[in-house]
């Protein structure tokens, strides 16, 4: 019996080595899917790592330029050559400045980074990954629907439809009734209709469904999951957004979304 459960064990590794391997060819066409890496520092703030054919890269932002390096390529790997070349500028007045940059980048300061390309990675809405030491820059690629993933906690499936919203919901934090509720502003345009701080998304109302909750909630009778859903403030001064959960007993299904 021992010796059969260990043939057993050994064929399943075996199996899920197998599944996970993946060809040179995939890796490189993640790379050119994905040529360049970006870190947000607020409201139309940021700075982009983009990797060049001829084996340069460079970290700039919307109007200057941080430094030039070399990398090299191979298999599901970029080693990101060092030194680099900084741009006199305004990102480079002080050597923490330039770790700081570098660290948000999970890049290192003074020897080579390792940055691995993960396939197989995934979350609520991204598949595949660029991994830096701590870092997790995502792809473009979405992640596959109908499956379970966690978001923040929450076991959940991702659930691509339509609802339109029954009766006045609250937005909450977490799927449950104890959630802490969700505050954003609201602005119908055509009404000119504005509200600050509103808690609950209107009758009427229509959204897509990023996922449900895996547990249900009975509440008046109706038992049913709770949806996530991605609400937006007024365009001005900024589009906030917020993902948000509602409860699912009273909303209709009313379409699908690919």
């Amino acid at each position: 019996m021992k010796k059969y459960l260990l043939s057993a064990l050994f064929f399943l590794l075996a199996f899920t080595n197998l599944y996970a391997q993946h060809s040179d060819e995939e890796y490189r066409k993640f790379f050119d899917e994905k040529r360049e890496i970006y870190v947000s520092y607020g409201f139309e703030a940021f700075l982009r790592l983009t990797f060049k054919d001829d084996k340069t890269f460079s970290i700039d932002g919307f109007d200057s330029h941080f430094c030039d390096g070399t990398y090299s390529f191979s298999k599901n790997k970029i080693i990101i050559n060092y030194p680099f070349s900084y741009i006199d500028n305004v990102y480079t007045k002080t050597e923490e400045e330039r770790k700081k940059i570098l660290s948000d980048f999970g890049l290192n300061y003074d020897k080579p980074t390792e940055i691995k390309i993960d396939l197989d990675i995934s979350d609520l809405f991204n598949q595949g990954a660029y991994i830096a030491g701590d870092k997790i820059f995502w792809s473009k690629r979405h992640s596959e629907p109908y499956k379970e993933y966690v978001y923040n906690e929450v076991r959940c499936i991702k659930y691509p439809v339509k609802i339109r919203i029954d009766e006045n919901l609250k937005m909450r934090k977490t799927p449950s009734l104890n959630g802490e509720l969700v505050h954003v502003d609201y602005f119908n345009y055509e009404q000119e209709l504005y509200i600050s701080d509103r808690t609950v998304v209107f009758k009427g109302e229509e959204y897509k469904v990023l996922a449900k909750s895996i547990t249900e909630d009975t509440i008046d009778g109706i038992t049913a999951p709770w949806y996530l859903i991605t609400v937006s403030g007024p365009a001005w001064p900024d589009a906030h957004q917020e993902n948000v959960w509602i409860f699912g007993g009273y909303v209709t299904i009313i379409g699908s979304v690919k």
